[in-house]
C-alpha cells in the first residue's frame, strides 16, 4: 500500500491472496453446484483460472500496477475454464484495462475499474441471467461507484465484501434452480471469496494455504440440496457437448464484426455461449449438439488450440450412478398429509414423506417400501400419529437396516424432533436427542365433530368445531375463529414463547393471518408464526413451545 492507494506490489499480493483463498475454498464452491451435470465444477474452474493468473503475475519482473494488470488480464483469458472462469476472466479484463492507466489505485479508480469489468462481462455473455456471478459483480460495482468518493481504498474493500454478502444471500430468490436446491450461486460465492482476499490484504492480514474454508454454510446448504427430490434428468440437457477452445493467430481481416458474426452462428446451434478475447486470442465456450460446426465456424477466424469437448449426457449418467451407489449413514422417513407440511419436513432434511395421518394410516408395507428407497444404513421414522407407531415398529421385520422409531404422535412433535436431527450422528444418538426434543412441545388441533356426543357433561353436536389440547377436548362451539383462539390461549398458559399456526386446506391464508393478529394483540410477548400446512381434517394444527 502507498498511503491509501494500491501500488504494484500490493496489487500482486492481492492476486496471490485471491488465488490462495480460492484454492482453500474450492471444494466448498464445488458443493454448491446445482446443474445435474456441473460444467466442470465452479470451485475447480475458478481456482484453475486464478492459478493461470498467478502464473503470469509471478513471472512479472518489473512490478508496477500496469504490468501486474496486464498479467492479470492475460492470465485470466488464457486460463479461463467453464462459464464461471470465463466470466471471471472478463471481470478481470475490464478491471485491468482501467487500472492499467495509473501507477497508484485509489478508491475512485478501483470503483470505475469494477464497473468496466462488469460491462465487459455482460457483453461477453449472450443471455445474461440474474442471480449469478454477474449479479453479484454488478451490485458490488454499483454500490462502489455510489460511495467511492467518500471512502478510502480500505473502506471501499470493506464495502465490497458487505454488499457482496448481502446480494449473494438474495441469489436464490432470483434463480428457481438455486431456491429449489437451497443454495446461493457458486460463482457469486467465488467472486466474494476473491474480494474477501483483496480486503484482507488491504487490512494487512495474512492468508495461508492451510486456512479453514471461509463459508462453511456451503456444506450445510448442500446437505439441504441432497434431500430435495431431484427431478433433474437427462431430458433437461438440451445440448449434450460442452465445447471449449481458443482461436489464435487470427486472420488479418478479423475484427469485432467478425467476432459478432461468430457469436450469432454459435447461438443458433447451442447455449451457455461465451465468446471473449482480443485481436490476439479468442476464447470460446458453448454447449451444443454440433461441436464440429462450432469448430468449423471458428476456423474462419484463425487457428484452433486447446480444444476440449465433453459429453454432458455421459457425465450425467456417471453422476446419477454415483449418487445411486453412495450409501449414507442415516436417513429419515416421516408421515404427514398436506403439501405444506410435506414441504416443511423436506426442508428440515427428511428423505421421504409418506402421505397419511388421521383417517389415513399407512400400513407396515407402505412404510417398508419407503425405507427401501433410501440408500442409508440406518433409518429414523417419525410416525406423527399414535395409530402409526406400531406399524412403523413392525417394519423392522421387513428391513435389514437399523430402524429407530421416534414415537411422535403429532406433526408438531415430528417437526420439533427434526429440529434436533443431526445427519452427522448415528441412529442411536439421533433417536435419543430427537425423542427428548419433542417433549417440550404442546399440540393443539382444531377439527369438527362427526356425530353428536357428550364429553365431561358438555353436549357436542355433529358439525361443531372442536379444539383439542394434547388429544383432549378443550373447547367447542360453532365459530371457528373463537374456538381456535380459545385453544391457543389455553396452550399459551403452559408454553408461550412461540405459537406456530399451520392452516389446513379448508382455511384461507387471510383467515389464519387474522387469527394470528388477534393472538399477537392478546399475547404481545409471544412470537406467532403462520404456515400453510394444507392438511385435511384439521382446520388448524397448533404448536406451542
Amino acid at each position: 500500500m502507498n498511503g491509501n492507494r494500491i501500488d504494484g506490489i500490493t496489487l500482486k499480493e492481492m492476486i496471490i491472496a485471491a488465488a490462495t483463498l480460492l484454492e482453500a475454498n474450492k471444494q466448498q464452491l464445488n458443493d454448491l453446484n446445482v446443474f445435474p451435470v456441473p460444467d466442470g465444477d465452479t470451485g475447480t474452474n475458478m481456482s484453475l483460472t486464478m492459478k493461470s493468473v498467478l502464473k503470469e503475475v509471478l513471472a512479472v519482473t518489473n512490478v508496477t500496477v500496469p504490468t501486474i494488470a496486464e498479467a492479470l488480464s492475460r492470465g485470466a483469458l488464457k486460463g479461463a475454464r467453464g462459464n464461471s472462469g470465463v466470466i471471471l476472466s472478463q471481470l478481470f479484463r475490464g478491471l485491468a484495462k482501467q487500472i492499467q492507466q495509473v501507477d497508484l489505485i485509489d478508491s475512485i479508480t478501483f470503483a470505475s475499474a469494477m464497473r468496466l469489468g462488469v460491462d465487459t462481462a455482460y457483453k461477453a455473455v449472450m443471455k445474461p441471467k440474474e442471480g449469478t456471478i454477474l449479479t453479484v459483480a454488478r451490485v458490488m460495482a454499483e454500490n462502489a461507484a455510489a460511495a467511492c468518493r467518500e471512502l478510502d481504498i480500505i473502506e471501499l474493500m470493506d464495502l465490497n465484501v458487505r454488499v457482496g454478502e448481502d446480494i449473494l444471500r438474495k441469489t436464490p430468490d432470483m434463480l428457481p434452480q438455486l431456491k429449489k436446491a437451497g443454495v446461493v450461486d457458486a460463482g457469486g460465492q467465488g467472486l466474494l471469496i476473491i474480494y474477501t482476499a483483496f480486503k484482507m490484504v488491504a487490512h494487512g492480514e495474512e492468508i495461508s494455504e492451510n486456512m479453514a474454508p471461509l463459508y462453511s454454510q456451503a456444506a450445510a446448504q448442500r446437505s439441504i440440496f441432497d434431500k430435495v427430490e431431484d427431478d433433474d434428468d437427462l431430458s433437461n440437457i438440451s445440448f449434450a457437448y460442452c465445447t471449449e477452445f481458443f482461436v489464435q493467430n487470427l486472420f488479418p481481416y478479423v475484427d469485432e464484426n467478425q467476432v459478432n458474426k461468430l457469436q450469432d452462428k454459435l447461438s443458433r446451434i447451442g447455449d451457455s455461449l461465451v465468446v471473449v478475447g482480443d485481436q490476439e486470442l479468442i476464447k470460446v465456450h458453448v454447449h451444443t449438439n454440433s461441436p464440429g460446426k462450432a469448430l468449423q465456424y471458428s476456423l474462419m477466424l484463425g487457428e484452433l488450440e486447446g480444444i476440449k469437448i465433453e459429453n454432458m449426457l455421459q457425465q450425467n449418467r456417471e453422476l446419477q450412478n454415483k449418487k445411486a451407489n453412495e450409501q449414507k449413514e442415516i436417513g429419515v422417513v416421516a408421515v404427514a398429509s398436506g403439501e405444506g407440511l410435506v414441504n416443511v419436513f423436506k426442508d428440515l432434511g427428511v428423505d421421504a414423506v409418506i402421505f397419511g395421518g388421521q383417517t389415513m394410516n399407512p400400513s407396515t408395507e407402505d412404510i417398508s417400501n419407503e425405507i427401501k428407497k433410501i440408500n442409508a444404513k440406518s433409518i429414523i421414522i417419525l410416525p406423527n400419529n399414535s395409530n402409526i407407531i406400531l406399524a412403523a415398529q413392525q417394519a423392522q421385520e421387513f428391513s435389514d437396516k437399523n430402524l429407530f422409531v421416534v414415537p411422535t404422535t403429532t406433526v408438531p412433535q415430528g417437526i420439533a424432533a427434526m429440529l434436533a436431527y443431526n445427519p452427522d450422528e448415528n441412529g442411536e444418538k439421533n433417536f435419543d436427542s430427537m425423542s427428548a426434543a419433542f417433549e417440550n412441545v404442546l399440540t393443539g388441533l382444531v377439527t369438527y365433530a362427526v356425530r353428536n356426543t357428550s364429553i365431561d357433561e358438555k353436549e357436542i353436536h355433529q358439525g361443531d368445531i372442536l379444539g383439542l389440547s394434547e388429544g383432549e377436548v378443550c373447547c367447542s362451539g360453532t365459530d371457528l375463529e373463537k374456538v381456535a383462539l380459545e385453544l391457543i390461549l389455553s396452550l399459551a398458559k403452559k408454553m408461550s414463547d412461540l405459537i406456530t399456526v399451520y392452516y389446513g386446506k379448508d382455511v384461507k391464508k387471510e383467515q389464519a393471518e387474522k387469527l394470528a393478529n388477534i393472538v399477537k394483540k392478546q399475547l404481545p410477548e409471544t412470537d406467532v408464526e403462520v404456515l400453510d400446512g394444507g392438511q385435511p381434517v384439521y382446520y388448524y394444527i397448533l404448536s406451542a413451545e
